[in-house]
This record gives structure tokens, sequence and C-alpha cells, in this order.
């Protein structure tokens, strides 16, 4: 419905009817900009979440605001900040995960040496055990009960939503405790974490002994950018922190998913960037990887995601009053304004042949915008990579609400940097994939 509404609008903004609201859609550079510099309090992505979500039903009660940030809290600092630069001190953690991960879900081979796995389950189990060593530590991620109930959690939460909007009102909280078994993954992340968030809590209310070990992870950054003036119960700082792991599994496993998909598809053409990756692996044997120094890697990437987008929209906000546009297009009330993001990255004006899976199609590209030229394949004006946030790649969203502003972290307030995660797994799994068979 999406895609044909932006291929016969032709560039003017048009509106899609939904049971809850209306969502305009709008794909001008001009109103694109005028989305971006819309204050929070009159286009909210945090809204967006609330009702798609319905925390307070689908969280076991955790209530949101409408807007982010109303409370002062710097979490958008701490995972852009704090987690961009312990990255690279965990590069080779990490990279010892991920391949022990692979390692125990490959472990039982068939006769002829190969492993058959359902790809989607295992590259999430992957995915849930390094993001809970980032967020969480690595005794966490280790313990098998403590993982499932993380992997379980988002999960749970996207079924009950669903459920929840055609659930009446009156019978929400029954139906609610029924789908998530009574919230068993949230209670089960809880009992954990309380008595951690309960003592790191404490300690940072005493006088800062700088030779007390501070733990480094994502909730530890978390707790130290929450409120001090008014401080949280660990019951309410746990709560917070669940909500920003919410996203951290699904949308980076699907995504894996579908590049995996993609190395088996068009193995054809895999072989230059298998060879980008062991050059740059044997150069930097002693060092963490660049990843701008994987330029084909990151070109296959970029096209995997611009073929394979499962997000027929982004960049969602909800208007929490009317809305008007420079060119006088109204948003009402409760209404979405939205970009047709898949829909315009299959469009022939913008991507020569977008129809074709091309591999290098982005460094192509790259490589000719740094010479200042021209180009047909991509809308680009000037080079990016995979993390690149702008009007032609809105993957990540837009504006301070962009998931990424740098290559290795991923989201803002409830996403955690999971993006390195991203491209440890893929460069590690592209070399993998001659190795197992994974259908």
């Amino acid at each position: 419905m999406i895609d044909n509404g932006y291929a016969q609008a032709n560039g003017s903004p048009f509106r899609i009817s939904t049971p809850s609201n209306d969502h305009l859609i709008i794909t001008s550079k001009q109103l694109i900009k005028e989305l971006i510099d819309a204050p929070p309090g009159d286009l909210s992505l945090h809204a967006v979440a609330k009702e798609m979500l319905q925390p307070k039903h689908t969280m076991n009660g955790f209530e949101w605001q409408d807007q982010r940030g109303v409370e002062g809290t710097g979490f958008v600092r701490a995972i852009r900040s704090r987690l961009t630069s312990h990255l690279p001190k965990i590069d080779r953690q990490l990279a010892m995960v991920i391949r022990e991960s692979l390692e125990e879900e490959l472990r039982d081979c068939e006769a002829e040496g190969t492993a058959r796995k359902r790809l989607f389950p295992m590259i999430k189990r992957i995915v849930t055990r390094v993001n809970c060593f980032v967020f969480f530590g690595e005794e966490l991620s280790r313990d098998e009960e403590f993982t499932t109930a993380a992997l379980e959690f988002p999960e749970v939460v996207v079924l009950t939503a669903e459920v929840m909007r055609i659930t009446p009102n009156f019978l929400r909280p029954l139906v609610a405790s029924f789908v998530t078994r009574q919230h068993r993954a949230a209670k089960t992340m809880s009992r954990y974490l309380e008595p951690i968030v309960s003592q790191r809590l404490a300690l940072r209310e005493q006088s800062f002994n700088k030779n007390e070990a501070v733990a480094s992870d994502c909730m530890q950054w978390l707790i130290d950018t929450s409120p001090r003036k008014n401080p949280w119960t660990p019951a309410r700082m746990v709560s917070e922190i669940m909500a920003i792991w919410f996203s951290a599994v699904h949308q980076l496993a699907m995504t894996a998913t579908y590049a995996i998909e993609d190395i088996c598809l068009h193995s054809e053409h895999m072989q230059p960037v298998r060879e980008e990756i062991r050059n740059q692996l044997a150069i930097e044997s002693e060092t963490p990887i660049v990843v701008e120094r994987l330029p084909l890697l990151d070109s296959f990437l970029k096209e995997s995601i611009r073929f394979t987008n499962v997000d027929a929209i982004s960049c969602r906000r909800k208007a929490l009053r009317d809305f008007v546009f420079g060119n006088g297009t109204v948003v009402q009330r409760g209404d979405w304004v939205c970009i047709p993001q898949r829909a315009m990255m299959h469009d022939a004006r913008g991507y020569s042949d977008p129809e074709n899976f091309d591999v290098f199609r982005f460094s192509r590209a790259n490589a000719l915008l740094g010479q200042s030229h021209r180009v047909k394949e991509v809308p680009d004006e000037s080079p990016g990579n995979l993390t690149t946030s702008n009007i032609y790649w809105p993957i990540w969203g837009l504006g301070n609400t962009a998931c990424l502003d740098d290559p290795q972290s991923w989201e803002i307030l409830r996403l955690i940097g999971a993006q390195t995660t991203r491209v440890a797994d893929f460069v590690r799994l592209a070399m993998l994939d001659a190795r197992y068979n994974i259908p």
C-alpha cells in the first residue's frame, strides 16, 4: 500500500489511513528537513514508540513519557559517547564471544562435516549474547537463564503489543498477563538486575572512592547519567534499562540474517570482500579492525539492507499537537509523519537498476563522489558508509534521534550500541560461511 502510494504520489505527500490514525508520508528534502527540525513537543518519536509498544501492558507496568528526556537524563550521551569510546577496548573480547557462540551453535556436525541450523533463531541467540556482554557485562552474558529471558523479552513485547491493538481496554491487563506468561521474561531479568543496580546506585551515592573498581558496561553508564537530585529507585532504574535493551536484538538479528543469506545467494561476487577482510585481519592482527578500511564489506552490507529492506517506513513521529509544514500540509494531533524508506530505496530515480542486487554499488559511488563526480548508482551527494544518517539513508533515523552517528554505535535512548556487534558479526561470519553450511 505504501509502495503503491509512493509510486502514484510522484514526490508529493500522501496519507495512509490506519484503524488508529492517519500516517502522512513525506519524501521531499524540504519536508524531511522540517520533520528533522520540528521540536519534540510537536512531533515525537517517543510518543510513537509508546503508542506502538504500550509498555504499561507489555513491559510489566512501566510507564513512558510522550517526550524523550523530560527528566533531564543523559542516556543519549551515555550510549553515543561512552560506549563508542569503549568499544575499541573490547574488540577482541567481542570477537571471542562471537566465535565461541558460533562454535557452540555449530558444534553438532553431520557426517559430511556440515552443521544445519535455522538461521534466524541462531543469529538472534548470538546477537543476544554479544549485546548482553556489552550491555550487562561478561558474567550475565554467560548465564543461560538470563540470556534466554533477555532474548524472550523483546519478542514477547512485540507480540503482546500487536495483541493489545485488538483488545478492549478493560481486558488488556488480563490478556497481557496471559500472552507474556505473567511477564515471565521481564520478571526474570528484573530478578537478576535489581540486586546489581541497587549495589551500583548505592556506590554512586557514596564518596566516589577512586580506588573502587567501577563496572564498564552500558548498564553502569546509564546509572551514571540517571537523575541525581531525585534519584530513581532500583526498580525504576531497571525498568529504564530494560526499555533501552528492548530493541537491541531483533532489528540487528534480522539485518544480520539477511546479510548472511545474501552472502550465500551472491557468493560469486563475495571473493573480493573476503580478500579485503583477510587482508585487514592480517594487517591489524594486534589492533582492532577499522571498519572504514573495509569499503567493499561496507558496500555489501548497505546493498543488503537496501535490497531486503523489511521496514516500509522510518523516522516515525507522532503529532502531540496540530503541526503545519511550510507548504501548508497539516498533521492533525495524534497522527503520524513517516518517510517511505523501502519505496525510496527501490526508486529508479535514485538508484540505477534498483531491483538488481549490486554488491559494489556503494563502493563505486563513493570512489566517484570522493573525486567530486556525480553518480547515477545512488542518490547521495557525498561519500557515505553503513552508519551514515541522511535523507537518502534514513535507516537509522534522522536528526537528534538518529540511531547512529559513528561506525560502532546503534540507536538513541532505548537502543544500545550494537553496531559493533553488527560489524564484528559480519566480518567473522563472512569468513566462516565457506566453512559452515548454514541453510
